[in-house]
């Protein structure tokens, strides 16, 4: 097994956050492909076009350095835990309850990432392919990152 390296920080995570505004087409293409496989979903599709989506999805996050998928996670997780959310359990809508956000972008990335930085590539990887609201974390996390 290769020794964990976890990304050279500086100061405040600036590292991060630079790598962060580097990758924000390929989290947007993500987020795309999640939609059109939500689309192929709900408008029935064949189910070999679903598949081909999600393979298309997978294989753009396995293509992805460690590295990366620290801060792809690293940007979930930002926008997993800065804001409320109030869920509705007689349906499927989410509220997003806009807390203010005290850190900076820099500091956000290093707060957020502090232990995922131990982490291995397949841990992360699986983190991210298997997680079903990576889209909506991801909007998020570039949202409040400004990315």
């Amino acid at each position: 097994m290769m020794p964990l390296v976890p990304i050279p920080y500086q100061k405040g995570g600036h590292t991060l956050y630079s790598l962060a505004k580097e990758l924000a087409g390929t989290m947007r293409a993500i987020m795309q492909i999640e939609t059109e496989i939500a689309e192929a979903t709900n408008n029935h599709y064949d189910e070999v076009v679903v598949r081909d989506l999600e393979q298309k999805r997978t294989d753009l996050i396995r293509a992805c350095t460690r590295d990366e998928l620290l801060v792809i996670k690293t940007v979930m997780k930002v926008g997993q835990s800065e804001r409320g959310y109030r869920h509705y359990f007689d349906s499927n809508d989410v509220e997003i309850i806009y807390l203010p956000v005290e850190l900076n972008e820099h500091e956000l990335m290093q707060k957020y990432s502090y232990y995922l930085i131990h982490k291995t590539e397949r841990e992360l990887v699986d983190s991210i392919e298997y997680y079903t609201a990576v889209s909506e974390q991801l909007r998020e996390g570039m949202e409040i990152l400004k990315l």
